[in-house]
């Protein structure tokens, strides 16, 4: 694929449609992705659902400290981004090899080969959650970061961070954020955090967007509470968060809103799978779906009115009729109207999105099942793994 005229930024996003495309649960067939995305801003800024461990936040500004801290010149004989990736693909066999055999997940780059290089490199997946959370300072996209950060000619490198940092953690360019300076790190890297790096994100978490998640469960001090329970789904999340009083008023009702939000459109996705399912013959889906169904109308559902709270509070725009289809599928809905009149207008919200690309218009193989999303996670399981990192990180 070239990419022509594209910012790194532009081309990370394609890269996540791409990834997203080809795995379970993402096809976004009813053009609801933007407000899905708009409430997991809300409550877990900076993170993606290609996200895997808490080390990364800490491993990227080292390796972007390890070159400041080179002489001009080795500077020169290597650009930032150059020294970045090749340190980025020492890592990634480092960790593999340090964590051989030990059944670990989340290191990116674990299944390359001898003579590859890391095809989706962590400081490009880890960027905007490095910036939301204060670890590096900058609104910059991370070519644009990289271009200014070389120290001028003349400065000495290797004079730049020969001790350990001062207390508040911050670099010779005031921009860089880190526990401490270690230029040996990489020699016996670990997955894990040690505890310097989890109680420097722990802070870092306390003083970030104050009404998110992340940052509530620190301040409030739930976050050994939230990962100790069997909160596995983002359904079972919100349940808990509604109860924990600590817990500031606006994110409790984000999480609300959110949830009734995933609610309100697993009934569409439902009946558009009760669609597929009968346009595809597959008697034993329809039964199974038509049963789901049945259950899920027993509960009462949002209504327009709150569509139109969650629009203003995500300041989403939808594109298309996506938002005139949510408005009109919960007002059919409190109007109990008929399936039939529900299956035609998921039929042509399914169409006017995806057009000729719809599922509706393929023909899928026998051994299909669900299609496009469910009930939404907004990335919750990420988000849950790199907390975890972070708790046992700390000291008892």
């Amino acid at each position: 694929m070239g990419w022509v005229d594209f910012s790194s930024e532009d081309r990370d996003r394609v890269r996540d449609v791409i990834k997203q495309l080809s795995e379970p649960g993402t096809l976004d067939e009813l053009g609801i992705g933007a407000l899905r995305d708009g409430f997991a801003d809300l409550m877990f800024p900076g993170f993606s659902t290609i996200q895997t461990r808490a080390k990364y936040l800490i491993t990227i500004p080292r390796i972007i400290r390890d070159y400041l801290a080179l002489k001009p010149a080795q500077q020169r004989k290597q650009s930032p981004q150059q020294y970045l990736e090749q340190q980025e693909n020492q890592l990634a066999r480092a960790l593999t090899l340090q964590h051989q055999n030990e059944g670990v997940t989340g290191i990116i780059g674990s299944t390359m080969k001898e003579g590859e290089s890391v095809a989706r490199l962590p400081s490009s997946v880890y960027w905007v959650a490095l910036r939301t959370w204060g670890i590096i300072n900058t609104q910059a996209s991370l070519n644009q970061f990289l271009q200014s950060v070389k120290p001028p000619e003349s400065s000495l490198g290797s004079s730049l961070l020969d001790e350990a940092d001062d207390a508040d953690g911050v670099s010779t360019d005031s921009r860089v954020h880190l526990d401490r300076y270690d230029p040996q790190w990489i020699e016996d890297v670990h997955i894990t955090l040690t505890e310097s790096e989890a109680v420097f994100l722990s802070d870092k978490l306390q003083n970030g967007p104050i009404n998110s998640l992340p940052s509530q469960f620190e301040l409030s001090g739930l976050l050994k509470e939230v990962l100790d329970e069997d909160l596995a789904g983002f359904a079972q999340l919100a349940v808990w968060v509604a109860a924990k009083p600590d817990l500031a008023q606006r994110t409790r009702d984000t999480v609300e809103m959110a949830y009734a939000f995933s609610e309100l459109i697993y009934g569409a996705h439902l009946r558009f799978n009760i669609v597929v399912a009968r346009n595809n013959q597959r008697e034993d889906l329809l039964d199974q779906y038509e049963s789901h169904w049945l259950d899920w109308r027993k509960v009462r559902q949002a209504g327009p009115e709150q569509v139109l709270q969650w629009l203003a509070a995500t300041k989403i725009t939808l594109q298309g009729r996506t938002g005139a289809f949510l408005m009109e599928w919960s007002e059919r809905l409190a109007n109990n109207a008929s399936v039939v009149v529900l299956d035609a207008l998921v039929e042509k919200q399914a169409l006017g999105n995806k057009k000729e690309r719809s599922i509706l218009k393929k023909r899928l193989p026998d051994n299909y099942r669900w299609i496009g999303m469910s009930r939404l996670d907004f990335r919750w399981a990420q988000v849950r793994t790199i907390l975890r990192d972070i708790q046992e990180g700390l000291p008892c």
